[in-house]
């Protein structure tokens, strides 16, 4: 049936079916009724519309207190107390059209009263201060190809460090990125001022960093098969203050990488990476690398890998090569039984050192499993070659910024021969944040080991990544060839009476010949390494045990390992989780023995609907035959009770060192409160 034209409400239903069909179509209906129908209109344009808008009010009152009884000595006492009120402000909206400048803000507008007294810098002071806090972002154009954000934002920490005082903190950042969307190239242009203060809050000391940044990422495919992509970041940056060197350089970062997938299903692959590192300054330092690998898949369960890696570094004292290439192979004859193999060889020359090591190595591992009886059965075995020839070393070589994470026993082991201990230095991943030996972290040397150790209450967190640089000492001209075999065997119970239960032995050995002049400082590391130990895991507990024996001619030791792990979901809100370790070890050249025991425990809990609560603690006791024991504890409470848009907050902790040589104690508590409006 045909509409009438002259019914309204059958020239409306017209209507309606023509602009669903598609506004290419509409000027002819319109043409075809002899006048203008107005559909709809456009979003007038706004000078500026607040979307959403968020106020808070935020007080809080802080106690912090550091308490220090040396063997010897007098004893300090340190005190903070600290108020502050914040007015906190956020909201979002537009200028013109959301399309066109759309708005994101955060500001923070605090007030500050603080008092101070101090035995250590014999020192007692008030102070008072205005703090602006403010985050802003403008995204333009941002369904467009090229939308860009405009930031700027500042902010204004307290860094609250055990047995030191506290850092002020403040970081302004303000800058672009430009987002290039393309079919062909898609790009990420970012510019970035940024500028760091951390300021002792009485004793003055501090650090500065201005920095500018220009940054590039783009990709691109040029045929099928290929992938290009690439990074470059551009820096100025001028370093100042007491608590570090004061630097000014300029570095430039570039990666460039190439993928090329080929074969008839793009099975196989050439991967090229390019890496340009410079840096200026007072410790400036050129470095390229470039590598090539090659994977080949010949069937589903048999692949190639060829790999090679040049790496060529420049420092003002040190002028490094190192060419690495290696093949391997990966084969997986049944299901149960996959084998992994390489050879290769690598050269390092040091120029200034005239040091030369040249290294030949090559591998072959295999992994079974098997369904048994009540659970599975799993066996590795693998053997090893190693060939290491050293020219003489006349200086000590630098060894810089290896990442080293801290376990749950708080302990990382360097397996390097002739180490300077007194070279050791450890930061964070950012190298801002330098430790200190003694309060953060202590070292032992132990034959060709040296062990790092957190120390409990200092400003390492466990688990933490840090960055350890060292100096290795000069050493005769020398050949190392070293043999090597290992094997594990465990039987994982998974049905009847001894479900959970995992027993494993691992063994390992090692033989090695060194060949050259004035080896006294160099002996072979000979050993035979057995470990015995199970798994066991039953309802939500988790255990392991394990005896080592490490029968070494360098620095041999028995070990006692026992962990227990305790992790319950009491609700949806609640949770508890509890972990035991101990360790015992018996250095027996050393006539050394050394135990460390740990406990931690954690409840996060909603009590009730409006209160919340976590609580973190901590014990620990080490302690060696040497008469070094120390006891530590920490404790941390964190408590939340909301109510509509009121929020009351308290934090407490309570950490308690006691050792031979000092007696300390670190306080904090904090209650403050917040509105919404």
């Amino acid at each position: 049936m045909v509409p009438d034209r002259s019914d309204p409400v059958s020239r409306g239903t017209l209507i309606a079916a023509v602009f669903a069909c598609g506004i290419t179509i509409a000027p002819a209906a319109l043409a075809q009724d002899r006048g203008p129908i107005v559909i709809g209109e456009h979003e007038k344009m706004k000078f500026f519309k607040l979307d959403h808008f968020q106020a808070s009010l935020d007080a809080y009152w802080r106690y912090r207190s550091d308490e220090t009884k040396p063997a010897t000595g007098r004893k300090t006492h340190d005190t903070e107390t600290l108020y502050r009120e914040s007015l906190l402000l956020s909201g979002d909206g537009y200028f013109g059209h959301p399309n066109l400048v759309k708005l994101d803000f955060d500001t923070r507008l605090q007030l500050s009263q603080e008092e101070f007294n101090s035995d250590t810098l014999n020192r007692n002071e008030r102070t008072s201060e205005n703090i602006n806090e403010f985050d802003v972002r403008a995204l333009v154009l941002q369904r467009s190809n090229t939308p860009l954000t405009i930031f700027s934002r500042r902010s204004q920490i307290l860094l609250d460090r055990q047995f030191a005082e506290s850092l002020d903190s403040i970081t302004t950042e303000y800058g672009a990125n430009l987002t290039l969307r393309s079919g062909i190239m898609p790009s990420q242009f970012q510019y970035i001022h940024r500028e760091q203060e951390q300021t002792g809050r009485f004793s003055g000391t501090d650090s500065k960093l201005n920095q500018d940044t220009i940054a590039w990422h783009g990709r691109i495919r040029p045929v099928n098969g290929h992938r290009l992509w690439w990074d470059y970041t551009f820096s100025n940056v001028e370093e100042s203050g007491l608590l570090q060197v004061p630097n000014s350089f300029q570095r430039h970062d570039a990666f460039l990488n190439h993928l090329y997938d080929f074969g008839s299903e793009a099975q196989h692959n050439l991967r090229t990476s390019l890496r340009f590192y410079k840096e200026t300054g007072k410790f400036p330092i050129d470095r390229f690398r470039w590598d090539e690998s090659l994977r080949l898949r010949h069937t589903p369960k048999f692949e190639t890998k060829y790999d090679y890696s040049y790496d060529q570094q420049k420092r003002s004292q040190t002028n490094q090569t190192l060419h690495r290439s290696f093949i391997s192979f990966r084969h997986e004859l049944y299901d149960s039984l996959t084998t992994t193999g390489q050879i290769g060889a690598s050269i390092l020359d040091l120029t200034q050192s005239n040091f030369q090591s040249t290294q030949y190595f090559g591998d072959l591992g295999a992994d079974y499993r098997k369904i048994v009886p009540l659970g599975t059965l799993f066996v590795t075995a693998d053997v090893n070659f190693n060939r290491q020839e050293d020219s003489e070393s006349g200086s000590s070589i630098q060894v810089s910024n290896v990442p080293n994470s801290f376990g749950v026993s708080d302990l990382i082991v360097i397996n390097r021969r002739n180490i300077i201990a007194s070279s050791i230095a450890i930061t964070d991943l950012t190298g801002v944040s330098v430790f200190s030996e003694g309060p953060d972290y202590s070292v032992r040397v132990f034959g060709n080991n040296t062990e790092i150790r957190r120390v409990l209450g200092g400003n390492i967190a466990s688990g933490q990544t840090v960055m350890i640089s060292y100096l290795v000492g000069p050493e005769p001209a020398n050949t190392t060839d070293t043999m090597g075999f290992g094997t594990t065997v465990r039987y994982r119970f998974e049905e009847g009476p001894l479900k959970g239960l995992s027993p494993y032995i691992r063994y390992r050995n090692q033989s090695q010949n060194r060949s050259g002049e004035d080896l006294v400082n160099l002996p072979k590391n000979d050993f035979q390494d057995l470990v015995i130990g199970t798994d066991y895991d039953f309802w939500r507990i988790s255990m392991t045990a394990e005896h080592q024996i490490h029968d070494s001619t360098l620095s041999p030791f028995e070990t006692t390992r026992l962990e227990g792990r305790y992790s319950q979901q009491l609700n949806q809100s609640n949770s508890l989780s509890v972990s035991a370790y101990y360790q015992d070890t018996d250095r027996v050249d050393e006539d050394l023995r050394t135990a460390i025991s740990n406990v931690t425990a954690r409840w996060n809990a909603k009590l009730t609907q409006q209160i919340r609560s976590n609580i973190v603690g901590i014990w620990r006791r080490e302690e060696d035959s040497a008469g070094t024991d120390s006891n530590a504890f920490d404790l941390k409470l964190d408590m939340t009770w909301q109510y509509r848009q009121t929020m009351v907050y308290c934090t407490l902790q309570n950490t308690i060192v006691n050792s031979n040589t000092r007696d300390s104690t670190f306080q904090t508590f904090l209650v403050g409160i917040k509105r919404d409006f």
